[in-house]
């Protein structure tokens, strides 16, 4: 912190391929900093009219774009490695392999959503999606709250209920707490729907797509072979995962969308068991070729994958329809009161 630049950054911060968010200390205030990498947008948050910190537990992806590279790398490695291309593709697939579990761990347990509440108010504050981060941020800043508005409670509430008894009396021309509350929970719930459902839907897509390029190969595709087919099929089915489970996240806690929670655990359980009965039905390939030729064991393998695409077909079909028959239920995060 010098005289030019009063401010001290905090930890945790959000920078992905076009979005960034910061915090900094002030000497009587917070500054929030939340743009993308062509405008800036900045918000004060004075220590005297802070509240309280809320932190949800929650899965946070944190920048798409890198996982949309982490994928790109999964697949191509995925293809070299079934193609037996290189040597040391086995050594990138496991390296890159290592990377997304890691993220995966670090998205769903070690990830939150981090809010401040004040008076009038709660906003997100989106460099905050790590608890460590959150943690390390709001233990520092105790000491500057403590001494504007006097002793803090010895614990700073963190639950709903506890915001709402830790929430000062405000002015007759503010909304109250329990309004506040209830507004910043409805707009919380929408968004948790719409992030959902579109994840559901980018879902949909890509088991869509797998279920075409099944069809495909078992109609005679010979561009690919039957590894880089049966690899490429493993591959659409990792990469359709991650938006499943990124949905479920933020529907989780969502009543109105239980319909749409049972069609992505089915694709999770067919999804399982699609890789399992993959080995066993290239086992059983190899033994009926050898054992009663090369032709009855097309013909099961051909079976197998038209059945394979059919059910793909129907879940996202079946997908498809539920979320646009129920669309504004699922939108809001609520059943319409019409």
């Amino acid at each position: 912190m010098t005289p030019d630049f009063p401010y001290v950054q905090l930890p945790g911060s959000y920078r992905g391929f076009f979005r960034k968010a910061s915090l900094w200390e002030g000497v009587d205030h917070i500054l929030s900093v939340k743009g993308t990498r062509f405008n800036e947008e900045y918000r004060r948050f004075y220590y005297r009219d802070i509240q309280a910190f809320v932190v949800e537990n929650r899965a946070r992806a944190g920048s798409i774009g890198w996982w949309i590279v982490l994928l790109i790398l999964l697949i191509i490695s995925l293809v070299a490695t079934a193609e037996n291309d290189p040597p040391y593709s086995w050594v990138v697939l496991v390296a890159i392999s290592v990377v997304l579990v890691v993220r995966l761990e670090i998205t769903f347990r070690r990830s939150c959503r981090c809010s401040i509440q004040t008076a009038v108010s709660r906003e997100p504050l989106p460099s905050l999606m790590r608890r460590t981060a959150a943690a390390a941020t709001i233990a520092r800043l105790e000491g500057r709250i403590a001494a504007e508005q006097g002793d803090l409670p010895a614990e700073i509430p963190f639950k709903e209920e506890d915001v709402a008894a830790a929430i000062r009396p405000a002015d007759p021309s503010r909304p109250s707490p329990a309004s506040v509350l209830e507004q910043a929970a409805v707009r919380e719930r929408r968004h948790s729907a719409e992030l959902g459902v579109n994840l559901a839907i980018l879902a949909l897509f890509i088991l869509l797509i797998n279920s075409v390029f099944t069809f495909w190969v078992s109609s005679g595709g010979k561009l690919v072979s039957a590894m880089t087919a049966a690899w490429s099929g493993y591959s659409f089915i990792a990469v359709g995962l991650i938006p499943v489970f990124l949905s479920l996240s933020y529907i989780g806690g969502l009543p109105a969308l239980k319909g749409l929670r049972a069609l992505l655990v089915t694709i999770i359980v067919v999804s399982a068991l699609r890789v399992a009965m993959g080995f066993a039905v290239g086992i059983i390939t190899a033994s009926l070729v050898r054992t009663q030729g090369t032709n009855f064991g097309a013909l099961f393998g051909r079976y197998y994958a038209n059945t394979n695409g059919a059910i793909q077909f129907a879940l996202a079909a079946g997908g498809v329809i539920l979320i646009f028959a129920k669309w504004e239920t699922y939108r809001r995060g609520e059943k319409s009161s019409s």
